[in-house]
């Protein structure tokens, strides 16, 4: 049997074997999710994603499978070959938890953030590093946007991020095809059949959140862009239609959790019945959240994205709560910290515990480990 077929042999095996474990809810389950580990060694923060992945594996080895949505590294955006090596590079850091035994293939599940495409060549060499996904998403976004059932329980990739569909030789042009869920249909469409086939729990997973929480408020899915002034304009207006559209259809198929990263912090609220988990830094440089009523009004915080008389506008816009009992965020029920962390699933037929490890920073620096790695956070998402 020559490699080709050998791999196809194995997919097969496994969409067999994810299958039938979609028949009935036969065992409690876990996995985990984590998010943005760029950094400054070979394009990852190997320190801390490498400190995080140790404790996981001492205390979590019992998971089934890692959910990844993203900005794994810092990039390139003139040089592919430097992307595709730092990747390579993620990969070796995360050897740990692909030799783990108790995992099932492919043991991680990925998508690309928006520092995996910065070049034109950057999602072919993505496909390519990353082969043993499904290959069940929308035609042109292969390995990018996928489904698979597990214990009935679908889990959902859909991309974030593209590549520019312009000149493929412009590598300065910077208007990415970023910021938004393109096939909104297809992504319909797989929802509906998850729940027709009865299943329990659906999450889904990409890299910018709904709700920007901080770091990105001029971005993630509404991409409001900078410098926001009020009527705003038709672009704005549909990329902000589309969060909307986005959001209708997850609550729409009582999507228990949407889970992704972009913004370097962690966080977690419920919007309309659904939650959006910001699973947001395992070494990326952390953020801070999004301005409060009297922080710094005219100077920012190094770090920090807008002072919050800059933020008003948009926190008008995505109807955030704000002013001066507001939390600047879209919902009252937010909980957040700042720190480096990754979030465990412990998934039961009836509800969901979800745990939180992390760690905090050293003391003046937003990319060093300064605390021991601990329990910040748990909550429980009930099955609808």
């Amino acid at each position: 049997m020559n490699k080709s077929n050998y791999h196809i042999f194995i997919m097969l095996f496994f969409f067999a074997f994810f299958s039938a474990a979609e028949n009935s809810f036969s065992q409690s389950f876990k996995f985990v999710a984590m998010s943005d580990s760029r950094g400054s060694y070979n394009g990852v923060n190997e320190p801390v994603l490498s400190a995080l992945v140790t404790y996981m594996l001492q205390n979590h080895s019992d998971a089934k499978f890692l959910l990844f949505p993203g900005d794994m590294v810092n990039g390139s955006k003139t040089n592919p070959d430097e992307t595709y090596n730092q990747l390579l590079n993620w990969k070796r850091i995360m050897s740990p938890v692909y030799n783990n035994p108790n995992m099932i293939w492919p043991k991680v599940w990925v998508t690309v953030g928006n520092h995996e495409v910065q070049h034109f060549k950057d999602e072919e060499n993505f496909r390519a590093l990353f082969p043993d996904v499904f290959m069940n998403g929308p035609n042109d976004e292969k390995g990018l946007s996928y489904f698979f059932d597990y214990n009935q329980t679908t889990f959902v990739f859909v991309t974030s991020d593209r590549w520019y569909y312009g000149d493929p030789d412009d590598t300065t042009d910077d208007r990415r095809d970023w910021h938004y869920i393109k096939h909104l249909d297809w992504l319909e469409e797989t929802l509906k059949a998850a729940r027709d086939r009865g299943n329990k729990y659906i999450f889904v997973m990409s890299h910018e959140p709904a709700f920007p929480i901080g770091g990105h408020l001029r971005d993630a899915l509404p991409n409001l862009g900078m410098n926001l002034t009020l009527p705003l304009d038709s672009t704005r207006l549909w990329y902000l239609n589309q969060r909307d559209e986005f959001w209708r259809i997850l609550k729409e198929y009582n999507v228990n959790a949407y889970i992704c990263g972009h913004e370097h912090i962690y966080g977690r609220q419920t919007v309309n019945g659904v939650y959006q988990i910001v699973a947001g830094s395992c070494g990326a440089p952390l953020y801070h959240f999004n301005s409060l009523y009297g922080d710094n009004p005219e100077v920012k915080k190094p770090g920090q994205e807008m002072t919050y008389d800059e933020s008003i506008p948009y926190y008008e816009v995505l109807n955030y709560n704000y002013g001066a009992e507001g939390n600047a965020q879209a919902s009252w029920d937010f909980e957040g910290y700042r720190a480096f962390e990754y979030v465990v699933f412990n998934v039961n037929e009836n509800s969901v515990k979800v745990e939180t490890y992390g760690a905090f920073p050293k003391e003046g620096t937003n990319n060093e480990i300064g605390s021991e790695i601990e329990l910040i956070d748990e909550f429980v998402i009930e099955r609808k």
